[in-house]
């Protein structure tokens, strides 16, 4: 991954990152459309959770990549652009660390 597509995987994180918090909204609303004593008023599919793995485990492994290229010597891009790059990434990880999936998508 050159310093061109380490910009492409920061925008594929921000993509991801909304995405993420599109499915968070869909399973908001489904959990709150569920009533026990009614039949639903509308069927949401039940993807939501997978699709949301699936999206956590992308941000994931993108962003576990763009670190190691960072962090690698041999790494071509400037310290200074490097250091900017990193500043936005801890920035993406963060809003993702505040959505707590950990603990949503927890199967314990």
């Amino acid at each position: 991954m050159a310093g061109a597509d380490i910009e492409a995987g920061l925008r594929s994180l921000r993509q991801s990152l909304r995405q993420i918090k599109a499915l968070l909204a869909w399973q908001q609303l489904k959990e709150t459309e569920t009533r026990p004593d009614q039949p639903p008023a509308f069927r949401i599919t039940d993807s939501v959770e997978a699709d949301l793995r699936n999206e956590y485990s992308f941000f994931l492994a993108t962003s576990m990549q763009i670190r190691s290229i960072l962090n690698d010597g041999s790494c071509a891009t400037p310290e200074e652009k490097r250091q900017r790059i990193k500043i936005q990434l801890a920035r993406i990880e963060q809003q993702l660390c505040r959505l707590d999936l950990n603990r949503r998508l927890c199967v314990c």
